[in-house]
């Protein structure tokens, strides 16, 4: 879900002309910088630094290409500047270590989401070289900023701008044998070691309903319509929903696919419940963030808790789970045994697929060495007055 904050700002332009009355967007909910200055090609690095470090906000005036050239400048400049050295990290201990990373990133992200560009009325960029952004902001916003002229970071537009590329050409997923076509705001499933999971899972002869929880792209749902299942696929985001029945639609699956607005398991009783919930618990900055960290566990104790209630006699739920978070210390697998045997389910069975994702062979990555030894399982859970 976005977070949007609108504001009134003066911004001077050096010539005694001032703008009023310019939104402000914002998928982190970010505020606005209460200082803002105009910054054009001849900025240099530097100079871009010194302000960005002070709190200064930088909006970009001139050629579209130049002012990407140098937020991608000042990226590698602030992350060599901010990255804690390879001793440190390795001084602490886990989560100690994990916590100081994600704190270095953030602060990055938040500096560069002070380098500013303004967005005219019909979604338009009046800067030179500036693609046609019009589609994939209308895809991303709606109708909400379309009449207006509004101000936004630029790392968010670049943002947008990927997502609508990944929609126009789609995402190929082996599993399905078909591409799917993501959205800005909804995470799309780049590692695919999970759904191979989820098409070698047994499904019993007697299933015919399920509910796929935190649909997402709705790519789960539609790996399980092409085994036969007629789904309920239920998520609180609308983009996500809106990319769900398009991806089924596109995929010839909307008959046995539907989607809900709801919160966790819709109701009703299935053969099937599958959630693949963020993995990590932690606080998440913005909409993509979402999918991979949760304050406390929530979606997984609250899937875990709601699901026995949710099963069929004889029905199965399937977690789809990496065991990042064991790994950096932030949850145990006793902990997840026990939510387990709380919430009145036993372990029927479990698979396991080792990440095949790039990132783990990155040794630049402060990660690499915990993403080696992970593993994502899918946990087969039963009803545990059912014999596993």
């Amino acid at each position: 879900m976005n977070t949007n904050r609108q504001t009134k700002t003066t911004l001077g332009h050096g010539n005694g002309e001032s703008r009023a009355g310019l939104g402000w967007q914002s998928a982190h909910g970010w505020p606005m910088p209460k200082r803002l200055e105009i910054a054009s090609p001849e900025w240099s690095v530097d100079r871009a630094l010194r302000a960005l470090s002070q709190g200064t906000g930088l909006l970009w005036q001139g050629d579209f290409v130049a002012g990407r050239t140098l937020l991608q400048n000042v990226k590698q400049r602030l992350t060599r500047k901010t990255r804690p050295s390879r001793a440190a990290l390795e001084a602490l201990p886990w989560p100690e270590r994990f916590h100081r990373i994600r704190l270095q990133r953030a602060q990055t992200a938040r500096q560069l989401g002070s380098l500013l560009i303004e967005v005219a009325p019909g979604y338009g960029l009046e800067h030179r070289r500036a693609p046609d952004a019009s589609l994939a902001l209308q895809m991303a916003y709606g109708d909400r900023w379309r009449a207006s002229r509004f101000v936004m970071p630029l790392t968010e537009l670049m943002g947008v701008l990927s997502a609508y590329e990944w929609h126009r050409k789609g995402l190929p997923v082996t599993a399905l044998g078909q591409s799917i076509y993501p959205r800005w705001g909804v995470f799309a499933p780049t590692r695919h070691e999970y759904l191979d999971l989820v098409m070698q899972a047994p499904l019993r002869e007697h299933w015919h309903q399920g509910a796929d929880v935190g649909t997402g792209t709705g790519v789960l749902a539609m790996l399980l319509a092409t085994r036969g299942l007629n789904l309920v696929a239920s998520d609180t985001n609308e983009a996500a929903r809106d990319c769900a029945l398009d991806n089924a639609t596109r995929l010839g699956l909307s008959s046995q696919i539907r989607i809900v607005a709801q919160d966790l398991i819709p109701s009703g009783q299935f053969d099937l419940l599958v959630c693949n919930p963020p993995w990590l618990p932690g606080h998440a900055s913005g909409p993509l963030e979402a999918a991979v960290y949760d304050p406390g566990h929530q979606m997984l104790k609250g899937f875990l808790k709601a699901a026995a209630r949710h099963l069929k006699p004889g029905g199965q739920a399937w977690l789809i789970l990496s065991d990042l978070a064991e790994h950096l210390q932030l949850r145990s697998r006793q902990q997840l045994l026990q939510w387990i045997d709380e919430a009145g389910l036993a372990v029927a069975d479990r698979l396991d697929a080792k990440p095949t994702h790039g990132k783990r062979l990155d040794q630049q990555d402060p990660l690499a060495q915990v993403r080696q030894a992970e593993v994502t399982s899918l946990w087969l859970l039963c009803s545990s007055d059912e014999t596993p």
